[in-house]
């Protein structure tokens, strides 16, 4: 009888295996010799050979695997492994002669008997082996009724599969870290801002040379990233969606034309540019303000900022005419978030409330004047002159 020893490379496959490797009872296993013709003492230790090999390359698997993991893996923000395949996928690859070696002995444990008829169909090796999912016969004597070479042959196939488990509970653990990773932007944004930093560290002469440069940096990357902005999509989800599914050079080509793009502009970036143009005075004032803006006390309902003070901060900041609240409340979010900023803005609809209840005189000149002058005090309070930041926007360009 033919078994198909077909998986597919998916986490739920690899939780089936790793639920199969520990079926390892003896009854199992002296009904598989059975089942499977194992009846002469040369076959035994041809099997043992087998599993003795299987062994020492599931053993030299997880090394590789354990080295990956070491390495960063899961702390990479862009990775030359995630391109083509899912990590599960890419996992399993690496563990190509466990997978694969794992479900020869697995049918090696399979019965043996003609079918009767002919079957394009075929039973898979996890459902109809004796040391997987199958039914077994109870055995009434134990290992001591056996000859050595049966019981060394136990031990080993006890040692492989623990090596096999060791396997799949790495790449488990590693696919669960990614997931997690994926599933909270907050950690996706840390892992893209420590690589982007190590991007920058060591491309700091390619960065100078292109700095100099007329051209314009073009990359389909960064305007798809400003894209998503204009979707009012925050950097902590677009770093969730980006998370392993770069190449490095990708990745390393974004990050370059970015630094590059916003050096020429003195420091302002491309969201800066489209808010507030070339007044770079302003986009300072801006971000001094943001950065302090939890002293003025704007918690509303259940640690929010309200849609009220949003709405005075953008009267007060003086975006250029025609461009949305929406675009305004995506930067200022990740701005504040960025700077440590411990409360969670409102939606844009409260924001737009705000504002037409300034255009309507609900909210009074007085209280906006109020307001202005407390923003005013503040930027005075931190902000640097003009002269030191531009010493401080040189330095950042020139490392």
């Amino acid at each position: 009888m033919v078994y198909d020893r077909h998986i597919d490379k998916t986490e739920e496959e690899l939780r089936e295996l790793r639920d199969v490797y520990s079926r390892n009872e003896v009854d199992r296993f002296t009904d598989g010799l059975v089942s499977g013709r194992i009846n002469s003492e040369e076959k035994v230790i041809e099997f043992t050979n087998f599993i003795r090999t299987s062994d020492g390359l599931t053993q030299l698997e997880f090394s590789r695997l354990k080295r990956l993991k070491d390495e960063g893996f899961i702390d990479k923000f862009a990775t030359n492994y995630n391109k083509r395949f899912s990590t599960c996928h890419m996992l399993m690859n690496r563990m190509r002669s466990g997978v694969s070696r794992g479900m020869q002995m697995l049918e090696t444990l399979c019965e043996k008997k003609r079918s009767r008829g002919y079957s394009n169909s075929k039973r898979k090796v996890i459902d109809h082996s004796k040391m997987g999912k199958s039914p077994y016969t109870f055995s009434l004597w134990g290992l001591e009724y056996y000859i050595d070479s049966v019981r060394v042959l136990y031990n080993e196939i006890l040692s492989y599969e623990n090596h096999l488990s060791e396997c799949i509970d790495l790449c488990l653990y590693i696919i669960q870290q990614v997931a997690y990773i994926r599933n909270h932007p907050e950690s996706a944004y840390e892992k893209h801002q420590n690589s982007r930093q190590q991007v920058l560290l060591n491309n700091r002469s390619v960065i100078k040379h292109f700095i100099g440069m007329n051209e314009e940096m073009e990359n389909n990357l960064m305007e798809k990233v400003e894209g998503w902005k204009h979707e009012k999509k925050s950097m902590e989800e677009i770093s969730a969606m980006l998370y392993h599914t770069l190449d490095e050079d990708e990745y390393n080509n974004w990050i370059i034309s970015e630094e590059v793009m916003a050096a020429r502009r003195k420091g302002i970036t491309n969201q800066e540019r489209a808010l507030w143009g070339d007044d770079k005075q302003q986009v300072m004032r801006c971000r001094t303000a943001y950065s302090h803006i939890d002293e003025l006390n704007p918690e509303g309902q259940k640690e929010r900022i309200g849609g009220k003070f949003l709405a005075l901060l953008l009267n007060w900041s003086k975006v250029q005419p025609g461009r949305g609240v929406e675009y305004w409340l995506t930067y200022f979010t990740d701005f504040y978030k960025s700077s440590g900023g411990v409360l969670t803005p409102v939606k844009i609809g409260a924001v737009k409330r705000g504002l037409t209840q300034i255009l309507m005189g609900d909210i009074k000149k007085e209280e906006v004047d109020e307001f202005n002058k407390t923003m005013d005090t503040l930027v005075q309070k931190y902000m640097i002159t003009p002269a030191e930041q531009e010493k401080i926007v040189k330095t950042a360009v020139n490392f």
